[in-house]
């Protein structure tokens, strides 16, 4: 029984070490991963509030490309319009230097039958 008396302070010594041991590292342990949880929450939280920004941001520039379209397709005939003007006024214009060059040739042509 006197050894039994003299096992039993030592079992509590070394159960009690282990448990000390235990909480030792039980307490850092959760804190890391209690700060870590909450680390990775607000890095969610930031990357969904930036998700959203982004697609207000593409929902606001599909609105803005259909307007444009829309746009463009009313303002489209108008182009295509200046631009057989402008076409036309070109071709006038060519011939217009083809007749005054002409009419200079003539002019010219003229005068030196008059000199002579």
């Amino acid at each position: 029984m006197n050894r039994r008396k003299s096992v039993f302070p030592v079992v509590f010594v070394l159960v009690m070490l282990l448990c000390v041991l235990f909480i030792a590292w039980y307490l850092p342990t959760v804190s890391s991963l209690r700060f870590r949880l909450q680390d990775a929450n607000v890095s969610l939280e930031t990357s969904q509030g930036r998700e959203r920004k982004q697609q207000h941001e593409y929902d606001e520039t599909v609105a803005a490309l259909a307007a444009a379209q829309d746009e463009l397709a009313s303002v489209q005939p108008l182009a295509d319009q200046a631009a057989e003007e402008k076409k036309a006024l070109k071709e006038e214009r060519k011939q217009l230097r083809q007749e005054k060059k002409e009419l200079e040739e003539k002019l010219s042509s003229g005068s030196e039958g008059q000199e002579q």
